[in-house]
């Protein structure tokens, strides 16, 4: 795999357990979101809708990008791991417009049955338009933000499928953590070198986009990245190397690359699915036949390498869809020149994609509450639970279940912070907060933010 269980410093799922696992543990019970995001890019295109759904439960996401006319498209699917809906259609190179819709989704494997949601819906929205037998032209990809990252094993489904597609709307792409990218991260190629705490320097990242128009050509490049390479600007330079705090030290990437040759490949990453994969969208409204479409695919896909790197490896599944409305004739803009201007979008979408960390609370000499009313044990929505208590004076958890990163030894101290939140003495400084009704305590919260996982408490 690409990322073994053991690279946490131990097998973490050879953890002290506490106590069973909760006999729903494998359910899946979840519900659609639509949240307002905190940045998101505006654009004129109407020919395109936009929608994304979420459950918090995961958290995870849906992004589908609706072309009510049908659009003409393209495919470059590169690495070792790509998960594809329909991709292989788009692999004979028909020269007619055959697609409505692309999507792309968390939850490895198991998100690509909210590609299958939005035909569905398509197919529902066409026979109330009085076209029952009108069989929809829908291509997907996914990320794989399921496994060695959270204690939730809620995946995208059908029904997100559909809730996206039914919040979709033009001239709108919300930015960061969200929708697809919900749960996103990138980079691991430079945190698997920190000698103290991995996950501490394995930053989150989301879904990206940026849109030009010159003259009548409109080109918007939307991506989604979950890449074992790092995001890199353009003077070379790491873009975020710590998960939850914002650092100026971060190293240039040709220095974490001279420190990846050293290493031993890891070849079990292209055992099975891996952790890594960014997918992308490339829309124009320009007319050209899908021999150049299929060149622009195949040119933004490898100049990408500059934004990620390293690019497309065993354990990433990059692909990248290009798609045209085949509107306008633009001589001006000569088809190596739109590849250039492309290209350069990618880059910006890549660096958009970088989401905002929520505020890092403030440590306080003692809990602002009673310990005693927050020790308990809490279940997540998945085969996990965390046990809190209070040893030595001190309050302190216990994990057990599931593979994360968050706990990596039997016993982790809980620093108080203001109000009911809590930092993990570790590296990464993860907060819990304590959810209440009144005085009484009904939960806790990892996170609190856009990556936030939601436990009960339990008797």
């Amino acid at each position: 795999m690409a990322h073994p269980l053991s690279s946490y410093g131990a097998p973490l799922v050879a953890l002290v357990i506490m106590f069973g696992l909760p006999s729903s543990s494998m359910a899946q019970e979840a519900n659609a979101t639509l949240q307002t995001p905190d940045r998101q890019l505006t654009f004129d295109f109407p020919e395109m809708h936009v929608g994304v759904a979420e459950y918090d439960e995961g958290p995870t996401g849906t992004t589908v990008f609706y072309f009510p006319d049908s659009v003409k498209a393209a495919v470059d699917a590169r690495g070792g791991a790509p998960g594809t809906v329909n991709a292989a259609a788009l692999m004979n190179n028909y020269d007619r417009k055959m697609m409505e819709a692309v999507v792309f989704s968390g939850g490895s494997w198991y998100g690509l049955s909210a590609v299958t949601g939005v035909a569905n819906a398509i197919k529902e929205r066409k026979a109330e338009e009085g076209n029952p037998d009108f069989i929809a032209g829908v291509v997907g990809a996914i990320i794989n933000d399921f496994r060695w990252r959270k204690m939730s094993r809620v995946t995208p489904d059908d029904v997100l499928g559909q809730e996206a597609f039914a919040a979709a709307k033009p001239g709108w792409f919300p930015l960061g953590a969200r929708g697809a990218g919900r749960f996103a991260m990138q980079g691991y190629v430079v945190a698997q070198q920190s000698d103290t705490d991995i996950s501490a320097h394995w930053p989150h990242s989301g879904q990206g986009g940026a849109f030009r128009q010159i003259g009548q050509t409109k080109v918007g490049v939307f991506t989604v990245v979950n890449s074992f390479g790092a995001i890199v600007d353009r003077d070379g330079r790491v873009v975020r190397c710590a998960r939850n705090e914002l650092k100026s030290d971060c190293p240039l990437i040709s220095e974490s690359l001279g420190a990846l040759i050293q290493e031993a490949e890891d070849d079990a990453e292209t055992k099975g699915p891996t952790a890594n994969t960014t997918v992308t969208l490339v829309v124009t409204n320009r007319k050209m036949p899908i021999a150049d479409l299929q060149r622009l695919a195949k040119q933004v896909h490898g100049s990408m390498s500059r934004a990620i790197q390293p690019f497309a490896t065993g354990g990433d599944g990059d692909v990248l869809y290009a798609v045209t409305t085949d509107q306008v004739d633009d001589a001006d803009l000569s088809p190596r020149a739109l590849g250039v201007v492309v290209s350069e979008l990618a880059w910006d979408a890549v660096l958009a994609s970088v989401p905002d960390l929520p505020p890092v609370p403030v440590e306080s000499t003692s809990p602002s509450r009673e310990m005693d009313s927050v020790v308990g044990d809490y279940e997540f929505n998945g085969p996990a639970m965390l046990a809190i208590r209070i040893e030595g004076g001190k309050l302190v958890a216990r994990y057990g279940g599931a593979s994360q990163m968050y706990f990596s030894v039997p016993v982790h101290e809980l620093i108080p912070a203001e109000g009911d939140l809590f930092i993990v003495d570790r590296p990464a400084r993860d907060v819990i907060r304590f959810d209440r009704v009144g005085d009484h305590v009904t939960g806790l919260t990892m996170n609190p933010g856009p990556w936030a996982m939601k436990a009960e408490k339990v008797e």
